[in-house]
């Protein structure tokens, strides 16, 4: 029903939008995915998957948004679909492993980030094997996983292969990782010296507010000084936490969030192109088109 659900969602938000935008999109696609023919077998499931992607993740190059994104942003959504549509706005699209198939669920581990993910799916063991390796888009929806209607699939004796990509993948990735683990250590400090700071230019503020009106000049202005001292280490504060924070905004906005997920996209559509010559040539050793 979910997967009807989301079916409908995508014909909704993308029934308005231009012919030509939607014809430019598909030959970007293409270009890394390989060009699909009607009497591909896979035909339906690549343009299938094609759609989600064109809705759920290509960014408008004048609107900087998803077509999911703007459709959001709508006010005469429904409940439901919005609902739904912020869900799909938290889909995991990647690449994974078939564990366990059982009658109701399925368990799959995502290679690309080494999680294991319960999925609900009654029909299992029509779409996988144990241990098939294949792409997919989970949907996190009301405290279940769901598939949507798509998968790629990749030959068994290809893992190995593709593990060794996913490895070297993970290895480009570290660098920034490591960086935006140390940036979140280094606003630790900074954070517990401005609480520890306001604390106190409060009480000294309090302080001064009663001996306002008395003839205690000296404290008086004593308290002025502590609390000016106060008042600039406050500042300083404040501006190294906001370069630390606007150092991370960058690093995830244009390297995590940015290069690294176009690096992970580029890797899987790779591979799709990959699946679609070995669906057209059976005859030719699958190692032979799955490589560098």
């Amino acid at each position: 029903m979910i997967r009807e659900n989301i079916n409908q969602l995508i014909e909704e938000i993308t029934r308005d939008h231009q012919p030509d935008d939607i014809y430019q999109a598909k030959k970007d696609y293409q270009k890394i995915s390989g060009e699909i023919f009607e009497d591909d077998k896979s035909y339906e499931s690549r343009m299938g998957s094609f759609l989600e992607w064109y809705t759920f993740d290509r960014v408008h190059p004048e609107t900087a948004l998803t077509p999911l994104q703007h459709y959001l942003q709508g006010t005469s959504i429904t409940p439901e679909s919005r609902e739904l549509a912020e869900a799909i706005s938290k889909s995991i699209h990647g690449l994974f492993i078939a564990k366990k198939i059982k009658s109701d669920h399925v368990i799959v581990v995502d290679i690309m980030d080494n999680e294991r993910y319960q999925v609900l799916e009654n029909q299992g063991s029509i779409f996988f094997n144990s241990d098939d390796l294949f792409e997919g888009r989970l949907i996190p929806y009301r405290d279940q996983y769901y598939f949507t209607d798509h998968f790629c699939y990749h030959p068994k004796p290809t893992a190995g292969f593709i593990l060794s990509k996913v490895k070297n993948l993970k290895a480009n990735e570290k660098e920034a990782l490591a960086t935006e683990k140390r940036l979140q250590k280094s606003l630790v400090s900074p954070q517990k010296s401005l609480k520890k700071t306001i604390e106190k230019l409060e009480k000294l503020e309090k302080l001064n507010g009663k001996l306002a009106n008395t003839t205690k000049e000296k404290k008086i202005q004593s308290l002025k000084e502590d609390i000016a001292k106060l008042d600039n280490e406050k500042i300083r504060l404040e501006a190294q936490i906001l370069d630390i924070e606007n150092q991370l905004n960058v690093l995830r906005t244009k390297i995590i969030q940015g290069e690294h997920k176009q690096n992970r996209f580029a890797f899987i559509r790779k591979l799709s192109y990959m699946s679609l010559k070995w669906e057209r040539s059976r005859q030719i050793d699958v190692r032979d088109i799955y490589q560098d």
